[in-house]
């Protein structure tokens, strides 16, 4: 079972990406949302912290003496039954009955709020969507699948950014249907960016090296002062199979760059679930909700080609791959603390990609399971799978 918690930044989070810097002069970027594997660590610590001992037993075996919590994190290499099952920013909306730690309404509900998928545009006129379509004749492609992710528009007008959709507007957009402008939140009532200058030091004098100054790019959340501020507080929601009761209903967590403080709740959460899908059409579309770490590039695992088509082929399902529209390529890496060296960086799809199946054949209840449990198969890596990687929703063809 998936227990949700609202985690609300309580300092400026800094979130690096992937890019080098170092050099006099240069900027450390920032990525925003951050990867689901930074509140898996930032979680598993907060559970590990709790008992000295137990913290010392895993520092120097690699597992807790514990039965609940060797049942819990397990060892580095193969991790035990928790798991990160949902990760979206979020808000909490004001409420005229009491005061939560964010400013908030006490035990109020947050709102997730989802980054545009890669077949939703937003346009001067509304939201446009992306719909699959045969190439035109005087469209050259080099893709190989037979449908081509085409802008549905009444003119020719260039994608804003900084847009989200708020969870309702997602919910429509899941179903197949457009959202609507009422159902969009822009990223400057979420956070703000919040760069800090940073001066190098010398590892072992601890003084100042001389012309290294370079900057950071951090996020302060629960922006105030903006107008038509429609939450109190904002922050993450984070879905957590496996933890039992082993976290508190509410904390502190080490969050990020420098270990910034975030406060987290519990709360209670109903994810969004499409309905009648893949429906007597038998077309569907899966929707990445977190970066995924496929073995073939941007092909999910399970996919195969099979003479010009390619399929998905599943236990008690199976389906053809049409169309797809993909975000920029993203690396994924972080740093192991438990055996201090920087983990592998690997290829991932990032969040928001979409794929387009027909011709679905047997059971739309373990399609769905398989959805539900990430999209990875048998011998896959099961440190990113519990970091919350390969994460989808699957929503009904537009």
């Amino acid at each position: 079972m998936t227990t949700y918690y609202y985690v609300q930044p309580t300092d400026t989070l800094f979130v690096r990406g992937n890019l080098a810097f170092g050099d006099a002069g240069e900027h450390g970027a920032s990525m925003m949302p951050p990867p689901p594997s930074l509140f898996a660590g930032a979680f598993r610590s907060a559970i590990l912290g709790r008992d000295a001992g137990e913290m010392s037993a895993f520092l120097g075996q690699g597992r807790c003496d514990d039965i609940r919590l060797d049942a819990c994190l397990g060892s580095p290499e193969i991790p035990g039954a928790f798991r990160i099952t949902w990760l979206s920013l979020a808000g909490c909306p004001p409420s005229p009955h009491g005061r939560g730690a964010g400013g908030e309404g006490e035990g109020a509900t947050p709102e997730a709020i989802i980054q545009l998928p890669a077949d939703l545009l937003r346009l001067e006129s509304g939201f446009a969507p992306l719909q699959p379509r045969e190439a035109g004749e005087f469209i050259s492609s080099t893709g190989e699948l037979p449908l081509r992710a085409t802008m549905i528009s009444d003119k020719q007008e260039k994608p804003k950014s900084g847009y989200s959709l708020r969870q309702v507007g997602f919910a429509h957009h899941q179903q197949g249907r457009l959202p609507a402008a009422a159902h969009e939140i822009e990223a400057r009532h979420i956070y703000k960016h919040d760069p800090r200058l940073g001066i190098g030091l010398n590892a072992e004098s601890r003084s100042v090296e001389e012309g290294l100054i370079y900057t950071t790019e951090g996020f302060a959340f629960s922006p105030a002062g903006t107008a038509q501020q429609p939450f109190a507080s904002t922050g993450f929601l984070v879905g957590i199979e496996g933890a039992d009761d082993l976290l508190l209903e509410s904390g502190l967590l080490r969050l990020g760059g420098d270990g910034r403080s975030a406060h987290y709740r519990r709360v209670e959460f109903q994810p969004p679930r499409a309905e009648d899908v893949p429906g007597a059409a038998k077309q569907f579309r899966l929707i990445l909700q977190t970066p995924a770490l496929f073995a073939l590039g941007w092909l999910p695992d399970g996919v195969k080609r099979e003479g010009e088509d390619y399929f998905l082929r599943g236990t008690g399902f199976s389906a053809r791959l049409v169309c797809a529209a993909l975000g920029r390529r993203e690396v994924v890496s972080g740093w192991d603390l438990f055996n201090w060296k920087p983990k592998d960086a690997q290829a991932a799809v990032p969040a928001g990609s979409v794929y387009w199946f027909d011709r679905f054949e047997g059971d739309s209840g373990k399609l769905a399971a398989w959805v539900e449990a990430g999209l990875w198969v048998e011998n896959c890596d099961l440190q990113r799978r519990a970091e919350g990687y390969n994460r989808a929703w699957l929503a009904a063809w537009n």
